[in-house]
C-alpha cells in the first residue's frame, strides 16, 4: 500500500466535498448560527482547511502555514485569523464574517496543493514519527497558551500518520455537520 497515494486521495476527497458543500452558500447561509453557543457555518468551513494547513505546516513540518505566506496576508487577510481552534465564539464569528465563501475555497486549493507537494517528499518511515512538536510552538507564541495546549494534548506522541488521519476524520465531521446546518438554513431563512 502507497500511504502517500492515499493520504493524497483523502485530502483530494474531502476538498471536492467542501466545494461541493459551500459553492452555492448564500451570504446568509454562509453567517448562520444553527443554535445559540454554535459556530457560524463559515467558520465551520474554513476551520476544515485551517485545521489541515496547521496540522502538516506547523504541528508536523515547522514551517510557516499556507494562509501566512504573501499571498494570503496580503489578499485575503487570513493572517489576521487567529488560530482555527481552540478560540472564542466571538472569535470564530470573526473569521466567516472576515473570509468569503470563494476566499476559503481558494485557501483550501492551496492548503490542498502543498499538502500534496510535501507528501510526495515523505518516505513510509516519516510517517511513523512523532513529530517534534513541542518545539513547533515556539513560532508563535499563541501556540502556548492554555487554550491551544488543551486542545491538542492528546496528540503530543502521535505519529505523522496518526495525525493526519484524524485530522481528515476530522474535517469528514465538519462537512457532515456543515451539511446538516446547510439544509436547517434554506428551511429556517426567509426567502
Amino acid at each position: 500500500m502507497d500511504a502517500a497515494a492515499l493520504l493524497t486521495a483523502q485530502w483530494t476527497t474531502l476538498n471536492a466535498a467542501l466545494h461541493a458543500l459551500a459553492q452555492d452558500l448564500a451570504p446568509d447561509e454562509w453567517t448562520f448560527r444553527v443554535a445559540p453557543g454554535q459556530n457560524l457555518t463559515g467558520f465551520t468551513l474554513w476551520h476544515v482547511p485551517a485545521c489541515q494547513d496547521w496540522t502538516v505546516q506547523t504541528w508536523i513540518r515547522n514551517v510557516p502555514e499556507v494562509r501566512d505566506w504573501n499571498a494570503w496576508t496580503r489578499d485575503a487577510g487570513f493572517d489576521r485569523l487567529g488560530l482555527a481552534f481552540g478560540i472564542s465564539l466571538a472569535d470564530a464569528d470573526a473569521v466567516a464574517r472576515a473570509v468569503s465563501v470563494d476566499d476559503m475555497l481558494a485557501y483550501a486549493d492551496a492548503v490542498l496543493a502543498e499538502n500534496v507537494r510535501w507528501i510526495g517528499t515523505v518516505t513510509e518511515h516519516d510517517l511513523g514519527r512523532v513529530p517534534d512538536n513541542r518545539a513547533h510552538l515556539a513560532r508563535r507564541p499563541v501556540y502556548r497558551t492554555a487554550q491551544y495546549l488543551a486542545e491538542v494534548q492528546g496528540m503530543w506522541n502521535q505519529t505523522v500518520a496518526e495525525v493526519i488521519a484524524l485530522d481528515i476524520g476530522h474535517g469528514r465531521a465538519h462537512l457532515g455537520e456543515a451539511g446538516l446546518i446547510k439544509e436547517l438554513a434554506r428551511q429556517n431563512l426567509p426567502r
